[in-house]
């Protein structure tokens, strides 16, 4: 299963808006007033989801814990169209295309 870049930055911007809203209220806990909580959940929000943007993209490349195809790393040879293999796979019973 690979991850492209847009849903990397969809789950970088949904956490996010739950983490800053979480820095933005300790922050006007403490100190009491709405702009300074305002400014530091902003300057959190943008610092953080560059950061957690990259951090994903790298993630993505990491194997672990993934389970991956068993078929992923086998190469066809020339001449072999992909799709006859996958319904003979199919007719074997070992994959099941319908879903």
């Amino acid at each position: 299963m690979r991850e492209t870049n847009t849903r990397s930055l969809a789950k970088a911007i949904s956490w996010r808006v739950i983490a800053t809203s979480i820095t933005f209220s300790i922050a006007y806990m403490f100190t009491g007033e709405i702009t300074v909580a305002l400014e530091i959940g902003a300057l959190d929000m943008v610092i953080k989801l560059i950061a957690y943007f990259f951090h994903e993209r790298i993630w993505v490349r990491i194997n672990i814990g993934k389970i991956l195809n068993p078929l992923s790393h086998i190469v066809l040879k020339p001449g072999i169209d992909a799709g006859d293999v996958m319904k003979k796979l199919n007719e074997l019973e070992f994959i099941d295309e319908k879903k």
